[in-house]
């Protein structure tokens, strides 16, 4: 009996290990657990659902990215709890996307939003990366795409971008060319104080994008640069500069894309001033009518 106890012993150690061993061999498949896009590319017609399906094994939750603010000037991240291990279907609702609704939903396990850009409506057409995260990775272990579409007109045929002509020129707020724009917007706020300038495809334009730039007031004036390269002459966007805390109010103009600012009839403002093209001239009523409506 003597003798036997230790080789008993030793037996219950050697069981103990085993089982240790296995446990930690689970947690590190939990760990290093798998999620992966059922699709590649999924679409959703502007005010309309569809279903992200993600297949995932051996996680607790996962992230999932929509959007990427600083390309598309919207982004939604939500952290999804699936209920085991298989395909988790999440629905996102474009129309309650950007304003604060509850866009992203899952038909079983969890879903809880981290946060979204507050863009006061929709997500404008056009693509959005869908990125998924497990962890504390920094890069995705999946990559897809969400394409917003058009919503139709009535006979079933998108409109055409409409021709540049000195009517639609004398019509628009801010001119702009199909490449990097620079913006200087005066605004009658102290320096330091943040603001927001957006740029939105409107109308029929050839490609729908939104882009978002932050800007810092500096000596009375916020300056952003948008990448106009994926508009064409003829289309058409808005452009909108509101500001934080008690100046949040905001003031849209109307911009038309032209082939060169500086053609005959695109000098339609009328109010150019000495030394400055005909965008900074529209900018410069903007920069008035914002000053006319922030709060003092």
């Amino acid at each position: 009996m003597t003798k036997g106890f230790p080789t008993a012993l030793t037996l219950l150690i050697a069981a103990f290990t085993l089982v240790g061993v296995g446990i930690v061999g689970t947690g590190a498949v939990a760990a290093d657990g798998a999620a992966e896009l059922d699709e590649d590319v999924v679409t959703v017609s502007e005010n309309g659902t569809t279903e992200i399906a993600v297949e995932s094994e051996g996680v607790e939750s996962f992230e999932v990215v929509v959007g990427n603010e600083d390309d598309s000037g919207y982004e939604l991240r939500g952290t999804v709890t699936p209920d085991g291990d298989g395909v988790t279907r999440l629905t996102y609702d474009h129309a309650a996307a950007g304003d604060g609704g509850d866009p992203l939903t899952a038909d079983a396990g969890g879903v809880e939003l981290d946060g979204e850009t507050d863009l006061g409506e929709p997500p404008a057409p056009g693509a959005y990366d869908v990125r998924v995260f497990v962890g504390n990775g920094s890069e995705p272990v999946d990559v897809g795409t969400l394409m917003v579409e058009t919503t139709e007109s009535d006979d079933g045929v998108e409109d055409a971008v409409e021709a540049v002509t000195d009517a639609t020129v004398e019509d628009a707020d801010v001119l702009i060319e199909p490449r990097a724009t620079v913006v200087t917007v005066p605004v009658d706020l102290d320096d330091g104080t943040p603001v927001e300038v957006r740029l939105r495809s409107a109308g029929n334009a050839s490609t729908e994008f939104i882009k978002t730039r932050e800007a810092t007031v500096t000596d009375g004036e916020a300056t952003a640069t948008f990448d106009a390269s994926v508009t064409e002459p003829g289309d058409r966007a808005t452009l909108t500069v509101r500001g934080d805390g008690d100046a949040n109010e905001s003031v849209t103009r109307d911009v038309l894309v032209v082939d060169d600012v500086d053609a005959p009839g695109s000098e339609n403002t009328g109010d150019e001033a000495p030394g400055f093209g005909p965008v900074v001239a529209a900018l410069a009523l903007l920069c008035a009518a914002l000053v006319a409506r922030i709060p003092e």
